[in-house]
């Protein structure tokens, strides 16, 4: 091929390329428009499913929410891991809420002294809110007006408590109850004036079945109680011992006096009252008077300075042996009876120029309260 063809065929292409460069037709708007459009449907799509499956998952949060408060299991009554929570009803007995969940028992509680604190109640109904035995008020044993300890009382103090509380029932109330006192004579030695005048002395003690004294506390007494029944107020440091035992729903209170005495001399009083006798729950107090358990030596001397010539006698008293046994209702704390006995001592001197010595036993029996 001549030089001057290859030129003309080169020219020739060249030609045809620009020809067909220049013809060449660009994309077509509708298709771009379709492709946008579907680029745009696909992203859509997209959003729209991740957004059902946002509200899928809160309503399946709601539905769970809901069932869980339907069946008590909500976030703030279901324990679960929370180490922190204890179910609110479950309280230990020093008030705080118990870890396993369930009521603790106080130690200090039985039934027995669940059912007294209804007896309690039902007496401080009806007698205008009178002590009711607890079993030893201030002490380990107390169950303050509930009527009955959890257990017998023990303790010095506690067996007094009790049976101070059990007196102080009976005196508040005032109830009718029978007594009945009764002194023996164990001595009478004498001068020649005291001698002849025995029967007098003895008056004035009430020894003797002549008398003996008899009395039916009733309401109408109620104005004179301290005249026949006074409630204790004994201390640990009147007795030198107190004991309780139980028995077929009651308690037996055994209590030993300590011994003391009183005296006039020269128809001064030097020494009488308080003692742990008169402390005691008999009745006790100044001047001769008949319905007195303990005659102190200012009740003789209040009966002998009657008569002419004795205004300035000498006596001495004293009391030993002196024992309280009470009965009480374990369930109620309810005085059953009630019986103090001792022993007495009298010596009587410058009495119209006459000595003697008067020897004897009191028991003093209370019983059949009317509760």
């Amino acid at each position: 091929m001549s030089k001057e063809d290859k030129k003309a065929k080169k020219a020739a292409k060249k030609a045809a390329k620009a020809e067909k460069k220049a013809n060449k037709t660009p994309m077509d708007v509708d298709v771009k428009v379709t492709l946008i459009r579907c680029i745009c449907a696909i992203v859509c799509v997209a959003i729209v499913v991740l957004s059902l499956a946002n509200g899928i998952g809160k309503i399946s949060d709601t539905k769970l929410e809901i069932a869980k408060s339907v069946s008590g299991e909500s976030s703030d009554d279901i324990g679960g891991d929370d180490g922190d929570y204890t179910d609110d009803g479950a309280v230990a007995d020093d008030g705080t809420a118990a870890a396993d969940g369930e009521i603790k028992d106080d130690p200090a509680l039985t039934d027995d002294t669940a059912a007294a604190d209804n007896t309690a109640a039902a007496d401080n109904s009806t007698s205008g809110g009178a002590t009711t035995p607890a079993g030893n008020s201030g002490s380990s044993n107390t169950a303050s007006n509930t009527g009955t300890a959890s257990k017998a009382p023990s303790t010095t103090a506690e067996v007094l408590n009790y049976y101070n509380t059990a007196t102080k029932k009976v005196a508040d109330k005032k109830l009718a109850f029978s007594k009945e006192r009764t002194s023996v004579e164990k001595k009478y030695e004498a001068g020649f004036a005291l001698k002849q005048f025995k029967g007098t002395v003895y008056k004035f003690m009430g020894v003797g079945d002549d008398n003996k004294f008899v009395k039916n506390v009733t309401k109408e007494d109620a104005d004179s109680y301290y005249k026949y029944f006074q409630a204790s107020k004994l201390t640990a440091s009147d007795v030198t011992s107190a004991k309780c035992t139980s028995s077929n729903g009651t308690y037996t209170i055994t209590i030993a006096l300590k011994p003391n005495s009183s005296e006039v001399k020269d128809g001064k009083i030097v020494k009488t009252g308080n003692t742990p006798l008169d402390k005691c729950g008999i009745s006790a107090g100044e001047k001769d008077k008949d319905y007195w358990d303990h005659k102190s030596a200012e009740n003789i001397y209040s009966a002998i300075s009657q008569v002419p010539g004795c205004g300035s006698a000498n006596i001495s008293e004293s009391y030993s042996g002196a024992t309280v046994k009470a009965v009480i209702d374990s369930n109620t704390g309810n005085l059953k009876s009630l019986v103090v006995k001792f022993d007495f001592n009298y010596n009587i001197s410058n009495v119209m120029g006459s000595t003697g010595v008067a020897q004897g036993s009191s028991t003093v029996n209370m019983k059949n309260f009317k509760w």
